[in-house]
């Protein structure tokens, strides 16, 4: 199964800038148990939750390869790094990381250009089966346009729930 992630940055869900601030931990827990399953991960690399599960691709695929027995199912599973543009958010501190230990890294343009994350967007629910979705339940910006083109496209959705992203 290949699996992508729309999620909020870290300004929109009240969250400290760096993803493994312990006040990401409910979110990262949530994301990292959608992922024990899958074969692909889609990262679009933007800071907060792209970043997030990024580094939980990550984790489980260091893990398995320490302890292959216990992740047998995910002994192939890549992680995809999908860039609206090249150096995108370069200047995450887990941007190197991501880069250095993605399966596949793709940067859709050479610039920046106003709309390319959602051409970005659309790639990824090209590719993917599964949608996760950290959304606040506004209908506006990139997570609402991006679930709007995953229900369009006939994807599957599953929401983080709202007590773990209210932190109840």
């Amino acid at each position: 199964m290949r699996i992508a992630l729309t999620g909020h940055r870290p300004q929109r869900l009240g969250l400290p800038d760096d993803e493994l601030d312990i006040k990401w931990t409910r979110i990262g827990h949530w994301i990292f148990n959608q992922i024990l399953d899958v074969s692909d991960v889609y990262c679009g690399m933007a800071n907060g939750s792209d970043i997030l599960i990024g580094l939980n691709t990550c984790i489980i695929k260091e893990r398995y390869r320490s302890i292959s027995e216990e992740f047998e199912k995910n002994r192939d599973l890549k992680l995809h790094c999908i860039l609206p543009c090249k150096d995108y958010n370069s200047s995450n501190k887990y941007y190197n990381k991501l880069k250095n230990e993605a399966d596949e890294w793709v940067e859709l343009s050479d610039e920046f250009y106003k709309g390319c994350d959602n051409v970005r967007d659309q790639y990824m629910v090209d590719h993917c089966d599964v949608l996760l979705a950290i959304w606040d339940g506004n209908k506006s910006g990139g997570v609402w346009s991006t679930i709007r083109k995953a229900q369009k496209a006939g994807k599957k959705i599953i929401y983080c729930p709202k007590e773990i992203l209210e932190g109840e």
